[in-house]
């Protein structure tokens, strides 16, 4: 039988006068965020245990990758604080995660199997043997939340096998659907596949281990630095029973709090009587907060509103806190139905809005898009109200007096409301029938009298010819060159019909960056940040981003930039512009 992950704290004691040698560069990445750069995996997690140890109140997120370490802060004024701790910072005292170990059965019988072996010129038993045999250490998550990319160690026994380079290609035809559980090998990295999704990998066995569940604290199994060992078990063995000593220690480790002050949120009880009805979704209607911020090491991208000023002014229209779930509307047109007394608000996007009265002396509403924005509506039971199409702008943003709260029996996972695109985490995209439920009206504070501009009017007009994104160079600028990045600046790009909540995808003349500056080692991502792949058309990643990447990064645009973003529909023209006291 395998052991499962041994969870008991293992710590190194060390002298703290002892210092980590600094990094090998620190580049800015956006408004409040710092990349290290370190020779290694090893240097990278030793930074990341001793800064989470640390816990600065000042950090937002820590994500470590190959060669490399992002610390988010909330505030530019915290990247010189940053900064100066990466430069002094102490060794770590107790290394809690660096020393969880976890043993996986395995069956090897994956597809691809004997080609790899083939691959890497030796017998397939060859193969199992020296994978087997090696002790691996999760380095980074990405791809999807769960999915660790996992590292030979170095032999210290001369005794066992050295075992292959490792070095795989991905296969050329990826392939539409990888069962949950595959084992997978490619570039020098081995990976479990936490769902089914499509891959590209080399599948070479199968596990039963649950790499993710969001009923656990913390949710990854595999989080940086744990040491994964692969226990061979007969190709007969029943793929559908977990050890005994997995289900034990999963069952434990729910009852974790989070190493860093997360704790499991409760599941939400639906009760009383929902306060609207979807009649017709629209294209795409999603529950949206401010996300999930701080499980990026685990591949859990923050997700949120992507228009967070919309969020932000639409609440406050109906008297809710600033980070209350909304519902986020693509393009319209979106209908409700009152099942109880309630007030709205519609930020974002314009779009006309009418409200039918159930009851039959009182009178309909009619609002054009410019007198729609931010006004607080109140509805009675059985009142129907149509919103959108949008006539400016993308995305609506309706709020609830009281704040969502779920819909039928789903609520949060992981803390939010929020819809993830890219890895479907959270209540799904809303369908005709369902029920939302609010929270109760307790704390909040009077809905504001609406005060309306007499010349309204004038605002029925109000998108530019080209919208300005203002942008932080950086932390990859110095690799693509001044030209890249003047490049970029000088160049009117359009929103391609592709783009969605992962990523802007921008056309327009592809960029021409230095032939040595392709692929890099993978690094951190955050939203905002603008990737240049091989075809020189930039990719704005959003809230839904994967959280690591492979492409060099140029500049990261603003928060603001963000929400301004999130409002380009298909074809709107856009400029980069330096955001005031950037570097650029």
């Amino acid at each position: 039988m395998s052991r499962g992950p041994d969870r008991t704290p293992r710590r190194v004691r060390r002298d703290r006068s002892d210092r980590l040698a600094p990094p090998l560069a620190v580049h800015r990445a956006g408004e409040g965020a710092l990349l290290a750069e370190y020779p290694d995996t090893r240097a990278v997690l030793a930074a990341a245990a001793a800064v989470r140890e640390l816990a600065p109140t000042t950090l937002l997120d820590l994500v470590p990758a190959e060669r490399t370490l992002l610390l988010v802060g909330s505030v530019a004024q915290d990247l010189p604080v940053l900064d100066a701790l990466l430069r002094d910072l102490p060794g770590a005292a107790a290394q809690e995660e660096a020393s969880t170990e976890v043993t996986m059965d395995i069956v090897y019988d994956g597809e691809d199997l004997a080609a790899v072996a083939e691959l890497l010129e030796i017998s397939t038993q060859a193969l199992i043997t020296a994978h087997s045999a090696a002790t691996w250490t999760a380095a980074f998550g990405g791809f999807a939340p769960g999915f660790a990319y996992l590292q030979p160690d170095a032999p210290t026994d001369r005794a066992r096998p050295v075992g292959p380079p490792w070095e795989v290609p991905r296969r050329a035809e990826p392939r539409t659907e990888v069962p949950a559980g595959a084992v997978g090998l490619a570039a020098r990295y081995c990976g479990i596949y936490p769902r089914s999704s499509p891959g590209g990998w080399q599948l070479i066995g199968r596990t039963d281990a649950t790499v993710f569940d969001v009923d656990r604290e913390p949710p990854a199994l595999l989080t940086p630095g744990t040491r994964v060992r692969f226990a061979p078990q007969r190709p007969t063995a029943r793929a559908s029973a977990r050890t005994a000593a997995v289900a034990q220690v999963e069952r434990g480790a729910a009852a974790v709090p989070g190493r860093r002050g997360r704790r499991r949120a409760a599941a939400p009880t639906m009760s009383g009587q929902p306060a609207l009805e979807v009649l017709a979704p629209g294209p795409l209607t999603l529950f949206q907060d401010t996300g999930r911020p701080g499980r990026a090491a685990s591949g859990v991208s923050s997700s949120g509103a992507f228009d967070r000023g919309a969020m932000l002014r639409a609440n406050l229209a109906v008297g809710n806190r600033a980070a209350a779930a909304v519902l986020e509307i693509v393009a319209g047109p979106l209908r409700l139905q009152a099942r109880a007394a309630t007030v709205i608000a519609v930020s974002g996007a314009r779009a006309p809005l009418v409200l039918h009265r159930a009851d039959a002396d009182g009178a309909d509403l009619e609002l054009r898009p410019q007198d729609s924005h931010e006004l607080p509506i109140a509805l009675d039971p059985g009142d129907r109200l149509v919103l959108g199409p949008v006539t400016e702008g993308l995305r609506l943003v309706l709020a609830v007096r009281g704040g969502l709260r779920g819909v039928g029996t789903a609520g949060a996972v992981l803390g939010s409301l929020s819809y993830d695109t890219l890895s479907a985490l959270g209540p799904a995209p809303l369908a005709a029938g369902d029920l939302l439920h609010v929270s109760p009206e307790k704390k909040l504070d009077a809905v504001p009298t609406p005060v309306r501009n007499e010349d309204a009017a004038l605002l029925e007009d109000t998108t530019p010819a080209v919208l300005d994104v203002p942008v932080h160079a950086g932390p990859r600028d110095a690799l693509l060159g001044a030209a890249t990045l003047t490049q970029l600046l000088a160049t009117t790009w359009t929103v391609r019909p592709d783009s969605d909540r992962v990523g802007v995808r921008l056309d327009g003349d592809p960029l021409t960056p230095p032939t040595a500056s392709g692929a890099l080692p993978s690094e951190p991502m955050m939203p905002g940040a603008i990737q240049v792949p091989p075809s020189g058309l930039p990719v704005v990643f959003g809230p839904d981003h994967p959280t690591t990447g492979g492409y060099p990064v140029i500049a990261v645009v603003t928060r603001a930039g963000l929400d301004a973003l999130a409002q380009a529909a298909t074809g709107t023209g856009l400029r980069f512009v330096p955001a005031p006291g950037g570097s650029s």
